[in-house]
Parts: C-alpha cells; structure tokens; sequence
C-alpha cells in the first residue's frame, strides 16, 4: 500500500474537487482494490482514532471526572466501527448503483463503489 498515494488522492478531493472526480472516473479500478487500497485503510483509521480517545485518552464528564473504556470493550467497538463502514460502503455504493438511471446515469458498480467510497 503505497500511502503517499492515498494521501495525495485525499488531499486532492478535499481541496481540489473539480479536478480530482473526473481522474477518479477515468481510472480503471476493481471493488476489491477500491477496497483494498483506500477504503479499508480510511475506515482503520477512523476505527483507530475511536479506539484511542474511548480507551486511552478518555472523556470528560462534568463534575464526575474522566470515563474511559475499557480495553477489550474499545478494542470491540473499533472492530465493529470498521466492519460497519465496510458494510456501509457497500451499501452506499448498492444504492448509488440502483438509483443511477433515474438521474441520467448508467449502472456501474465500479464507478458507484468509487463515488461512495472517495465521497
């Protein structure tokens, strides 16, 4: 996995939108790269972060101190927060597929995964 890359492609749709979604549509791609290369990864990290602020760092509750999650529990909620996004993409891209020719477009599961993905 070259992260650089998936850096670079984060950047560019956050800062620079309008050129960066028709280099997303002409690329040639796979739903297992899709997922292998940018959309598992982007969900770790998220399930990552989540892991490190419930059951490390911890939350602040107002008069009552701090509460942190204990390690099997957050090591459990970022598993499932990572399969959910997994699962979630999926059913994004499912949606964005079905829905494709009732606004002008063709049904392609690839480009869907890629618009709910890079979305």
């Amino acid at each position: 996995m070259d992260f650089n890359k998936l850096i670079a492609r984060v950047k560019a749709i956050l800062l620079t939108p309008k050129t960066e979604w028709p280099v997303i549509a002409a690329e040639e791609a796979s739903v297992g790269g899709l997922y292998k290369d940018y959309i598992v990864w982007l969900a770790g990290v998220s399930a990552l972060a989540s892991f490190i602020a419930m059951s490390l760092i911890g939350r602040s509750l107002m008069l009552l101190g701090t509460f942190r999650m204990g390690f099997m529990a957050g090591l459990t909620r970022a598993i499932l927060s990572l399969l959910l996004a997994l699962v979630f993409t999926w059913l994004f891209a499912w949606l964005i597929d079905a829905l494709a020719p009732s606004f002008g477009g063709q049904k392609n599961r690839v480009q869907a995964l890629k618009a709910a993905a890079y979305s």
